[in-house]
């Protein structure tokens, strides 16, 4: 609860106005044409943008000079950083769930299938976003992150506007099935660093006092 109140409302209004806005541009599409593999795309690019609404909180310490504050508190720097990245994390999935329930309903598409175009984008920009949380500990790495997601979501754009239709033919299910779980595992290994790197300023904190 503490840390819901941490988390800017800035945050949650970025990220519901995100599901809003793709809700509403899906619908509108869907009225205009037939869903096609270009509709599927364009929605996901709703999953880096939810990533990139929420990265300022993972480094709002560094930008604002605040670590030293946060290692003196009752909480250790780990949970405190697990806490957010899960309540972060929980939000976007749900939002991400909503579009896909949305598109299934609309599309007469299975929602597994959905689940699937969603959540390797989600995934590859989280990697990507702790990649570089866990190697550029600066007040500028938040920018970092913000031009990674920018990128992911530019690149799907691309890839709706000229799609490889093999990509979303069901010979290629395995294919994301793959991606899923490569990008699952690299998310683990970067949560493990990033626990590893809040004991060791932890300790290096204990040290000095």
């Amino acid at each position: 609860m503490t840390q819901l109140r941490f988390i800017n409302w800035k945050v949650w209004a970025a990220q519901l106005l995100i599901i809003l806005a793709m809700g509403l541009l899906l619908h509108k599409s869907i009225q205009e044409q037939d869903g096609n593999v270009q509709l599927v795309m364009l929605t996901s690019i709703a999953a880096p943008l939810l990533v990139a609404a929420g990265k300022q909180t993972l480094t709002r310490s560094l930008r604002f000079h605040m670590l030293e504050i946060e290692l003196s508190t009752r909480h250790l720097l780990e949970k405190l950083t697990l806490v957010r990245m899960s309540l972060l994390g929980i939000a976007d999935l749900l939002g991400l769930g909503l579009l896909a329930i949305l598109m299934s309903a609309w599309m007469q598409m299975e929602i597994t299938v959905l689940l699937l175009y969603l959540l390797v984008p989600f995934n590859l920009t989280c990697f990507g976003c702790l990649w570089l949380l866990n190697r550029v500990r600066t007040p500028n790495c938040g920018y970092y992150c913000l031009i990674y997601s920018c990128l992911v979501a530019l690149m799907q754009t691309i890839l709706a506007f000229n799609p490889s239709l093999w990509l979303f033919e069901s010979s290629a299910v395995g294919v994301w099935q793959a991606l899923l779980v490569l990008t699952v595992a690299g998310i683990a290994s970067e949560v493990r660093g990033m626990r590893k790197i809040c004991r060791s300023l932890e300790t290096a904190t204990k040290i000095l006092v």
